[in-house]
C-alpha cells in the first residue's frame, strides 16, 4: 500500500499530537481501540508519512519534524516516542498567522528567510496539506491554500478560517482534481458534540431551552492565542449549535478563558437550563476533560486518508459530504447521525470498475 505524504502547517501541540499518534498505531498495528475507523478504503493509520512542516518559531525551523515536535511552546501529554522522519521544519509565511500578544512569549520568531512552500510541496511529493496554523490566520491560511493548489496537493483545513464553505474555492479544488476538507475539525468527543447531542435531546423532547453555556478552559498557546481571537472560533461552536434550537429559544453562548498553567488538558463546563411539561425548570450541567490536540488528533487520521482516497478514485467532489461529519462549520451543516451516516456511505464505497 502507497503512503499519503503529509506536510504540516504550524508545528504546534497539535501537530505533536498527530506525529506521535501516528507512530503509537504504526507500532502497535492491530491495536484499534481510540481509531473511529481502523481503515478508510485500505489506508491504515501507518500509511500516514510526514515529508515536510512548515513554522515561524526558530525553536523549530530548521529541525527535523520529529525533534521540533518536543520544542516550546508544546506542551499536550505524550503519546510515546515519534518515528524518526527526513522531513524538515521550514521558515513558512508569517503574515497574520501570529498576533502580536504571542511574539516573545509563545512564539520566538525567525529570522530565516521565508521559503517558497509550493516548490517546497512539490520537492518533497506532498499529498495532503494540514493546515494548523493559528485561529485568526486567515490570510496565511488562504496563502498556504494556493501553494497546495500550485503543487497539487488536497488540503484540509483544521481552523475556523473558511475555506471549503466557500463555493469558489471548493471549486478551486475540485477542479484541481483535489480533495479540500474543512472547517474547523471536530474533536473525536468534544464539547460542542456533546453540547449538540444533549440540546438535541432536549428538543426532540419538546423541552423550551432557555439558557445554554459552554465554558472552555486550557493552557496552551492556542487557548492564548483565543484571548485575541476568539471571534471566529466562538462563532464557529455557535453555528454548530444553533442547527437544533428553535426561534425562541435561548442562543448558544461560548466562553474561552486561558488558565495560565501551561498544559494540553482542557476542562469544558456545560450548563443548558430549560423548561419541560407545565413550565417546570430542568436543568442539565456537564463537564469534560482531555488533551485538547489528542483529542483532534484522532479526528485528522481520518480526515487525512478520506482526503486521499477522494482523490485516488476520482471523487474530489463528494469532500463536502465527508465535512459535515469532521468538521464544525461545513459547507453543508447537518445533525450528527446524517453526517456520520453520510461520511459511512462515502467511505464504503467501492472504486468504479473499468472494463473494456
Amino acid at each position: 500500500m502507497k503512503k499519503i505524504n503529509i506536510a504540516v502547517v504550524g508545528v504546534g501541540s497539535f501537530t505533536k499530537a498527530l506525529v506521535e499518534g501516528v507512530a503509537f498505531y504504526t507500532k502497535t498495528p492491530n491495536e484499534q481501540r481510540g481509531l473511529m475507523n481502523p481503515l478508510i478504503g485500505n489506508y491504515h493509520v501507518k500509511d500516514i508519512n510526514f515529508v515536510a512542516a512548515f513554522d515561524v518559531d526558530e525553536r523549530k525551523v530548521g529541525k527535523k519534524l520529529h525533534e521540533a515536535i518536543s520544542a516550546g511552546p508544546n506542551v499536550t501529554l505524550k503519546i510515546t516516542d515519534p518515528l524518526e522522519y527526513d522531513a524538515m521544519v521550514y521558515r513558512g509565511p508569517t503574515m497574520d498567522s501570529v498576533h502580536d500578544a504571542m511574539r516573545e512569549t509563545f512564539i520566538h520568531e525567525s529570522k530565516e528567510e521565508t521559503v517558497d512552500v509550493a516548490q517546497i510541496l512539490r520537492k518533497t511529493k506532498a499529498n495532503v496539506v494540514v493546515n494548523l496554523v493559528p485561529s485568526g490566520g486567515n490570510q496565511a491560511t488562504h496563502a498556504y491554500a494556493e501553494a497546495a493548489l500550485k503543487a497539487g496537493c488536497s488540503f484540509v483545513n483544521c481552523i475556523p478560517t473558511p475555506l471549503a464553505s466557500l463555493p469558489e474555492w471548493a471549486k478551486k479544488f475540485e477542479k484541481a482534481g483535489l480533495a479540500l476538507v474543512g472547517d474547523d475539525i471536530k474533536s473525536q468527543l468534544g464539547a460542542t458534540m456533546l453540547n449538540r447531542i444533549l440540546l438535541a435531546f432536549l428538543k426532540m423532547r419538546g423541552i423550551k431551552i432557555l439558557k445554554s453555556e459552554q465554558e472552555n478552559r486550557g493552557g496552551n498557546a492556542d487557548h492564548y492565542n483565543l484571548l485575541y481571537r476568539a471571534k471566529t472560533k466562538e462563532k464557529s461552536k455557535r453555528e454548530a449549535l444553533t442547527k437544533f434550537l428553535e426561534e425562541g429559544d435561548a442562543k448558544p453562548v461560548v466562553k474561552f478563558f486561558y488558565t495560565g498553567e501551561p498544559s494540553g488538558h482542557k476542562r469544558v463546563n456545560i450548563v443548558i437550563e430549560g423548561e419541560m411539561f407545565g413550565r417546570v425548570p430542568i436543568n442539565i450541567t456537564s463537564m469534560i476533560e482531555d488533551e485538547i490536540s489528542i483529542n483532534g488528533a484522532g479526528v485528522l487520521v481520518d480526515a487525512i486518508r478520506v482526503a486521499q482516497l477522494l482523490v485516488d478514485q476520482g471523487r474530489q467532489k463528494e469532500a463536502w459530504k465527508v465535512s459535515p461529519f469532521l468538521m464544525k462549520s461545513p459547507i453543508k451543516p447537518m445533525s450528527d447521525t446524517e453526517a456520520f451516516d453520510l461520511f459511512k456511505k462515502v467511505i464504503c464505497k467501492k472504486e468504479p470498475v473499468v472494463t473494456g
